[in-house]
């Protein structure tokens, strides 16, 4: 959605290109090159039988042996990853124990990434005889440093805690809320940048568009008690996102009052300007912001079905992409004039570390 004031440009070149993606990964003879629903680390825990912290020692094709394998059906196979494991945060797998991870280099779907040389948390399940990677791309995250590992480790037990709970409840005919648990491990997880994008796109799939444009499955924003607001609240001020997480969480704490939120936000967004090709998920980032300083009122008007999926269509195509010329200039003085008529000057954030290997779980290539 775009505010007044917003650019609108190129929209006849972007909806062309849209409505050629849209043919060309509709279901029929090319749907295998269809991007998979995307999945966070709570059901990745559940259909995970074994989740590791692996060392990625070596990466290969395949031997004649596999390869006549594949000629006989199995199209999962088409490179073989070495992992030694560090620790097992699911399943019966040992320290130093090796195992081989059979996967399918593809463009599209976005494949898992195994980089030799690289420290992995690797969700895995056994598929005729192979073990293979649950949910692809989804399926491999590399932590940035130590802090980052406690995080996914943390995720990882509290989501097997919850559902093991839940099935043992359900073996001796006990009824528990597992949506509940849920919602409430989405929430606490939502609090640290590595493991932020799994925790709030539980909550508020939509704010996700590119993601969620993509998503087969039925999911519903989460409807949040005021301690889980403030947790979220707390976690921003914390720790404020400067990638798409940023419009992300800025919709979990819609209509939550909080002028320290507020301030973080302008921080975030200063720092996404300053830095100089920020993407299109800036627009929506900006529009919560103007929203929370009561310049964007909530629309109460009901889209029929075709302006939803018109809208839909517009948040999705420029999630992802760079704004640039004219488009990035009126964005940029529109940042400006804001900052003026409230009186912010708001102070750069640190840059976070880069990704040691980009293009897995939320920031999953399309």
């Amino acid at each position: 959605m775009h505010g007044p004031g917003f650019p609108m440009g190129r929209w006849s070149i972007r909806h062309a290109m849209v409505w050629a993606l849209v043919v060309l990964f509709a279901p029929g003879p090319r749907a295998q090159a269809y991007p998979i629903s995307p999945e966070t680390l709570w059901s990745l825990t559940l259909e995970a039988e074994w989740v590791v912290w692996a060392d990625v020692e070596d990466v290969r094709g395949l031997s004649k042996e596999e390869q006549a394998e594949v000629k006989r059906g199995d199209w999962e196979t088409g490179a073989v990853t070495r992992l030694r494991i560090r620790e097992a945060w699911k399943g019966a797998g040992r320290p130093g124990e090796q195992v081989d991870v059979h996967w399918f280099p593809s463009m599209c779907p976005a494949p898992p990434s195994y980089e030799e040389g690289h420290v992995v948390v690797a969700f895995l399940t056994r598929r005729a005889g192979k073990w293979r990677t649950v949910a692809l791309s989804y399926g491999t995250r590399y932590p940035a440093s130590p802090d980052d590992t406690e995080a996914y480790r943390r995720a990882v037990t509290l989501a097997k805690s919850a559902q093991d709970q839940w099935t043992q409840a359900r073996i001796v005919g006990r009824r528990t809320d597992l949506e509940a648990a849920r919602v409430d491990w989405h929430v606490r997880v939502s609090t640290h940048p590595a493991t932020r994008w799994d925790g709030l796109y539980g909550l508020v799939p939509d704010s996700d568009a590119a993601r969620s444009f993509y998503d087969r499955n039925a999911r519903n924003p989460a409807q949040l008690t005021r301690p889980q607001l403030e947790t979220l609240a707390h976690g921003f001020v914390e720790q404020p996102p400067l990638d798409h997480a940023l419009p992300m969480m800025l919709t979990a704490l819609r209509g939550h009052v909080d002028t320290q939120v507020d301030l973080s936000a302008a921080r975030a967004l200063e720092t996404v300007f300053s830095q100089g090709e920020p993407k299109g998920w800036v627009i929506h980032a900006f529009d919560l912001l103007r929203e929370r300083q009561g310049e964007a009122p909530l629309e109460h008007e009901s889209l029929t079905a075709e302006a939803q999926w018109k809208r839909r269509i517009d948040d999705w195509s420029l999630a992802g992409s760079k704004l640039e010329g004219k488009e990035l200039e009126e964005l940029t003085r529109e940042w400006a004039r804001f900052k003026q008529r409230h009186q912010l000057t708001p102070a750069l954030l640190p840059l976070p570390a880069p990704a040691p290997v980009p293009g897995t779980g939320g920031d999953t290539t399309l």
